[in-house]
């Protein structure tokens, strides 16, 4: 089940930098066999490097022009025939103050600054260690930034007694050290429940992912196509989708052929529907962001 608690923390986070970063190109797939159309960004286009050169990685998030990030996610993960359900709630204030370089001197982040406590639904947050990692000179490096508010329910060490609470609100309280306190309710998204199917095969060039789900209307949905990493628990996110949440979808081949089996065995499929929105947070910009998430690995043919 480790593997299962490793993916809920990169997707959590990658999910974080693919709603606010800035995007990366896109393309719209028209393919004969579909019966729509829909936008696909690249994450990454170079699956030898899973450290990524586009303003985030797997552990991490990069703003420039955010200074605060608001985060709740209710989801689950699916793996090898068994559902695990999650709750996230984290808070991470960025000082600008602080920025860190690689040794080429790129900006890769800022360090994190804690100016009070935080409570989501009367829940009082702990300080966590707000960490991440970054390819240097070919090197890995982790990089420890600061703290992180942060809830947690779910497998693994974390137990708090947060549950996300679907089609409902959140309340978020910040009481700063200096300054009046803030208060405000944040909206959650209906549930998403999905599932996959594969069709056709790699040796015929005909293979294809048959999406469903529970359709909402949202008008923020999109789906995370990724890959495991063979022998690891490290996931690789290849392209967000962007669609309608009409609760049906069809991945075309040539999204799914170029995949390794060498270095690649399974495909993740991550749906999320969210509620995006931008407020002030100790007198800085802030990014919150609400999303219920569904994540299914299959065994990559």
């Amino acid at each position: 089940m480790n593997f299962i608690v490793k993916i809920i923390s990169i997707f959590a986070l990658i999910l974080l930098v693919l709603s606010c970063d800035k995007p990366s190109p896109t393309e719209l797939i028209d393919d004969s066999n579909q019966s729509e159309n829909f936008e696909v960004e690249i994450i990454s286009k170079d699956t030898e490097d899973e450290f990524y050169s586009n303003g985030f990685d797997t552990s991490g998030v990069i703003q420039t022009e955010i200074n605060s990030i608001i985060s709740i996610t209710g989801g689950k993960v699916s793996f090898q025939g068994q559902t695990e359900k999650f709750s996230l709630a984290q808070t991470i204030i960025f000082d600008k103050n602080e920025p860190v370089y690689n040794s080429s001197g790129r900006l890769i982040s800022y360090k994190t600054r804690t100016p009070g406590s935080i409570r989501f639904n009367s829940l009082i947050c702990r300080l966590v260690d707000y960490r991440i990692r970054y390819r240097d000179a070919g090197q890995i490096i982790d990089t420890l930034l600061g703290k992180k508010y942060a809830l947690y329910k779910g497998r693994g060490y974390f137990q708090d007694n947060f549950d996300f609470p679907y089609n409902s609100v959140v309340s978020f309280t910040f009481n700063p050290l200096v300054g009046p306190t803030v208060n405000f309710d944040i909206p959650t998204p209906t549930e998403v429940n999905g599932s996959v199917k594969l069709e056709g095969s790699r040796s015929d060039k005909n293979l294809r992912a048959i999406l469903q789900w529970n359709a909402s209307n949202n008008s923020r949905f999109s789906i995370v196509v990724g890959v495991g990493k063979r022998n690891s628990r490290d996931v690789f996110p290849l392209y967000r989708i962007r669609t309608q949440d009409d609760g049906s979808l069809i991945i075309p081949p040539k999204l799914l052929l170029n995949i390794s089996r060498d270095r690649f065995d399974k495909l993740v499929f991550t749906f999320i529907r969210s509620f995006d929105n931008r407020d002030n947070l100790d007198n800085q910009n802030v990014f919150i962001s609400s999303q219920s998430i569904h994540t299914i690995n299959v065994v990559l043919p």
